[in-house]
């Protein structure tokens, strides 16, 4: 492992779908001051070093970094607070058997920032709010403006008008359509991001690069590229719907069409609920109930011991094994570790490293390195979760748990899943 992977590492998330909503960072450069010290950073692309710092430094973590709607204006309301009391009096402590190096030392302090503390949590609440307002407020001057003026990304006629007006251009003489204009903001970005793959002579659609225009031209017509990739995450941040919110959904719910076209998609229509039924529970099916990601490869199940069973007959890997008599915060410990090293395509045991899972999965079968050396897993980094947003981690228990049925455990798992998993899994190195 080289020095910058054992660095810090930020949470992941996992392929299934997060309920959680997505923040889009804005991506003007702003320079923030750490809020215990005068280090100063600029965000947001000296967040990951602020994060490090935070942690290396003041022993402090930020739950859920990338749920803030503004991380900046956060930070400073906190170095604000800690000038007149310490982090101890707003934080959750822990104390765990290691220095942030990883050097043994018995009850080392740490200290957890969260929305458990109603005033962090009324904050995050404010900071999205305010957020959402702009955003609408940026939707509605892009819908109201009528001094847009541009020239066609395809021919040299100049829209002047609204954005609508431009939009209804392409669609109508280029047959290139991007998605109804209500459904839309940051339209003149996205124009932006079109226009600036076009002069580079790469397709919208594929991002293939071409010789000339004319070649350009030809593939996209042939090919059906004259439109924008809907797996692309790189258009999410176009498409209003993406910034999910109660507030935000309700001032769009007029303005959805059902017919959004197939970028628009990803998320639910607003609109397809019925009127009778309650929007808090509309989507709660078991078919699209929470999944738990296998700790080897990309399979996912919605019980934990058909999870267990797919590992032992796809992987030969036993959970159960490698982990008998320890305890649940090593545990915790073994899958953060594992998960950590899955994700950089890493043998958990030799340390062995691959170019492809493919290639890591057929190593661990063939060679069964499940045995992991304490001295790799055994750090306080390995306390809070490779993923954000890994299930797995809601069913582990201690092997003295036995007196705990199955059904209400499983019903109780299901019920933290509400909660934030990585602040549930800070709390939990908590100290009897």
């Amino acid at each position: 492992m080289t020095s910058n992977e054992k660095e810090y590492f930020g949470p992941l998330t996992l392929h299934q779908n997060n309920e959680k909503p997505t923040i889009f960072k804005s991506s003007e450069p702003e320079v923030c001051f750490c809020v215990l010290c005068e280090d100063k950073y600029s965000l947001p692309t000296s967040e990951k070093q602020l994060l490090t710092h935070l942690f290396m430094k003041h022993r402090l973590v930020i739950s859920d970094v990338n749920q803030i709607a503004d991380l900046s204006a956060y930070l400073k309301y906190w170095r604000l607070r800690f000038k007149d009391q310490s982090l101890s009096f707003y934080c959750t402590t822990m104390l765990l058997d290691s220095k942030p190096d990883g050097t043994k030392s018995k009850n080392e302090e740490y200290f957890l920032l969260s929305d458990v503390l109603p005033e962090d949590k009324e904050l995050r609440s404010n900071l999205q709010q305010n957020k959402l307002e702009k955003l609408l407020q940026r939707h509605q001057f892009e819908r109201e403006d009528k001094n847009y003026e541009r020239e066609c990304l395809f021919c040299r006629f100049v829209s002047i008008g609204t954005r609508a007006m431009y939009l209804k251009h392409l669609y109508e003489k280029h047959n290139f359509h991007i998605a109804k204009p209500d459904n839309l903001i940051f339209i003149d970005d996205l124009i932006n991001t079109i226009a600036t793959k076009l002069d580079k002579l790469q397709c919208i659609f594929c991002e293939g690069d071409f010789k000339d225009r004319t070649i350009l031209k030809e593939h996209m017509r042939k090919k059906g590229h004259k439109r924008i990739n809907p797996d692309n995450k790189e258009y999410d941040k176009f498409f209003l719907i993406n910034y999910t919110g109660d507030k935000l959904k309700n001032n769009l719910r007029p303005n959805i069409n059902k017919n959004q076209n197939r970028v628009s998609q990803r998320v639910p229509d607003c609109d397809h609920e019925s009127n009778d039924s309650d929007p808090e529970w509309s989507d709660w099916t078991e078919e699209n109930g929470p999944l738990i990601t296998c700790l080897l490869c990309e399979h996912t199940e919605m019980e934990f011991d058909n999870v267990l069973k797919h590992m032992e007959n796809q992987h030969e890997f036993s959970f159960a094994t490698i982990t008998e008599g320890l305890d649940f915060y090593h545990k915790v410990k073994i899958v953060n570790y594992i998960r950590r090293q899955i994700h950089l395509k890493q043998c958990f045991s030799c340390e062995l490293k691959f170019d492809d899972v493919k290639n890591l999965e057929k190593h661990l079968r063939e060679t069964k390195h499940w045995k992991i050396n304490k001295s790799n897993w055994d750090h306080p980094e390995y306390y809070f979760p490779t993923y954000e947003d890994d299930l797995f981690l809601c069913f582990i228990q201690d092997d003295d748990e036995s007196w705990w049925s199955s059904d209400e455990q499983e019903n109780e798992s299901r019920n933290s899943m509400s909660n934030n998993i990585s602040t549930e899994m800070a709390l939990a190195v908590l100290k009897d």
